[in-house]
């Protein structure tokens, strides 16, 4: 009988763990390495005295065709919670709602004659139709060819930039508008857009977390196990050794679920030129702040979103017992505040207490109904030196490249944010794709 095929997963973020579940399906014995020691990647959920805490993504969104099916394939159906859509983004003292669907054109955020301008972000959209397609990131190529920052100034608008495409970008995704293409902007709202109800969100009963142990369920993955090199063998397959003197492990095919970041060091023998692809990839940072409150917070939004304007260090806070109400213990509370991209990366020297010191003050300064400090019972202090992967000017022409050229000897393939988009169904679909490229 014929020995069923062999692979590795590298990395039980949910990108691998997609990875692992389609090339188990697909008949292969496999085996999953995580450095850490759970699974998820930056899909992970905390609980602190019966408060979830998210160390990564917040939310899903109704645009998630795949996400949505694997979460009905996983049997959590039951467990998904919609969150009120409604966000807010602070201008001159007052938080003014921001709705991802047509009641865009009502908001008092930005005055009329900006918002006429948004006719021809409209049109562009279906301009450009063909080629935003979340499943293959690539196409937008054709359009990766300016910054939001730029793009905005020539079409748009100053305000329109600065009070409703920056703040989302900077609370999301810890990026600015100068290293964003335009061509992810374009992908995201044309998503977004797509539903006649406009964008919705959802979250688990558990917190996100609760799907990549779902996923890994089942799976064979090994915890702290941290991959040092990944070697081809002689006679076709690889060889994978692993730090702390532990036994090296060989396979027919491996998939590197990793950051692009890793990539190099892993893998040193891909080449120059291959290598180059993965060292121009640049991530985000950020600092969570989480604090939990012996009482309810405001309940009028569940995101508030800082303009550069307003803050040069605030990029976001939630209000967890908005989003769920399994989310926090009855009558508690948990406010969630991000750092900008900018601010972490000029502050990364500063001490912890500093830090929250100074990200409490400007909490005060700019939204004191929203103080968690008062009532507080915890505080956390979470740095992501590696928030998202950066989709700058030009990321969309590597990702055709990867595509189109041979960037590897066969059975080895790449699954990660940076390749399908920078939030989980980008991930789970890049997974799903590298597992499809190692088995041919």
């Amino acid at each position: 009988m014929t020995q069923p095929p062999t692979a590795i997963v590298i990395g039980a973020g949910v990108a691998g763990l997609a990875a692992a579940r389609q090339l188990r399906a697909s008949g292969a014995q496999v085996i999953v390495l995580e450095a850490d020691p759970t699974v998820g990647g930056r899909v992970r959920t905390l609980v602190e005295q019966g408060c979830q805490i998210e160390l990564g993504a917040e939310f899903l969104a109704s645009f998630y065709t795949r996400t949505l099916a694997l979460i009905d394939e996983l049997g959590l159906r039951d467990d998904l919670r919609r969150i009120p859509s409604s966000s807010a983004i602070l201008r001159d003292g007052r938080f003014h709602s921001l709705w991802p669907n047509i009641r865009l054109a009502f908001t008092s955020l930005v005055a009329p004659r900006h918002k006429l301008a948004l006719s021809y972000l409209l049109a562009s959209l279906v301009r450009h139709g063909p080629l935003l397609d979340l499943a293959a990131f690539q196409k937008a190529h054709l359009i990766d060819d300016s910054s939001v920052s730029d793009y905005a100034r020539a079409h748009l608008s100053d305000d329109l930039l600065e009070y409703v495409l920056q703040p989302p970008l900077s609370g999301i995704f810890y990026w600015t508008p100068e290293r964003t293409s335009r061509a992810l902007l374009m992908l995201v709202l044309r998503a977004g857009l797509s539903h006649p109800a406009g964008l919705q969100l959802f979250t688990l009963r558990q917190g996100l977390g609760q799907l990549p142990l779902a996923m890994a369920a089942g799976m064979d993955v090994r915890l702290g196990a941290r991959v040092c090199a990944v070697e081809r063998r002689p006679g076709g397959g690889y060889l994978v050794r692993l730090e702390g003197g532990a036994q090296d492990l060989s396979a027919d095919m491996v998939v590197c679920a990793t950051t692009a970041s890793a990539v190099p060091r892993i893998l040193p023998w891909l080449g120059d030129e291959r290598l180059a692809l993965f060292r121009e990839v640049r991530y985000s940072s950020t600092a969570l702040l989480a604090t939990g409150t012996r009482e309810r917070l405001p309940r009028d939004f569940y995101g508030l979103l800082f303009p550069r304007r307003e803050s040069a260090f605030l990029a976001s806070a939630t209000i967890q017992a908005v989003k769920s109400a399994s989310a926090v213990p009855r009558g508690r509370d948990t406010l969630a505040l991000h750092l900008s991209g900018p601010a972490m990366d000029g502050l990364r020297q500063c001490d912890d207490e500093s830090l929250i010191g100074l990200m409490l003050a400007e909490l005060r300064r700019l939204a004191p109904r929203y103080d968690p400090t008062p009532h507080a019972v915890f505080q956390r202090l979470y740095r992501c030196p590696e928030a998202l992967p950066e989709f700058d000017v030009g990321h969309f022409h590597r990702l055709q490249l990867l595509a189109d050229g041979d960037h590897g000897p066969p059975g080895l393939a790449f699954a990660g944010d940076y390749l399908g988009g920078p939030f989980v169904e980008g991930a789970i679909l890049s997974g799903e794709a590298a597992a499809a490229r190692a088995m041919t």
